[in-house]
């Protein structure tokens, strides 16, 4: 009777056990590219002048924004750079640094470029291509 008692709980304990199914992963990519002419100047009075380029991207939510995980990339050829990406430029013995980075808001990604010296006596002299990607 204990046998039986005891195989009748196992078998209730092991079908009230449900297999955990993974979540549901969702993804998002996209390419963008800020041509020369695009970038835009601002100045703030913390970092001083920069430039910038806002894209309008409605894949990025609200929801999205709050609990997914957004990554941008800096392409250089087949090569992927996570930004911030800083890069040392030499012009005979002028030295300086750009930095390139990302920002995210609901709707939007806005890429900047900054120069360490913080004066833009001349507009980039590229394109530069992104990669972003949204995981949630």
């Amino acid at each position: 009777m204990k046998k039986i008692i005891f195989l009748a709980c196992l078998i209730l304990a092991v079908s009230a056990c449900t297999v955990n199914e993974a979540p549901e992963v969702n993804t998002f990519t996209e390419t963008y590219t800020v041509s020369v002419n695009h970038w835009k100047l601002a100045q703030d009075d913390d970092f001083g002048d920069y430039y910038y380029y806002e894209f309008r991207e409605p894949a990025l939510t609200r929801d999205i924004y709050e609990r997914g995980i957004l990554n941008s990339y800096l392409k250089i050829g087949e090569s992927l750079y996570p930004l911030p990406f800083d890069d040392y430029w030499i012009d005979k013995d002028y030295r300086w640094t750009e930095q390139v980075t990302c920002e995210f808001k609901p709707g939007y990604i806005t890429f900047i470029l900054r120069y360490n010296d913080y004066k833009l006596n001349e507009p980039p002299h590229y394109d530069y291509n992104f990669l972003v990607r949204f995981m949630w």
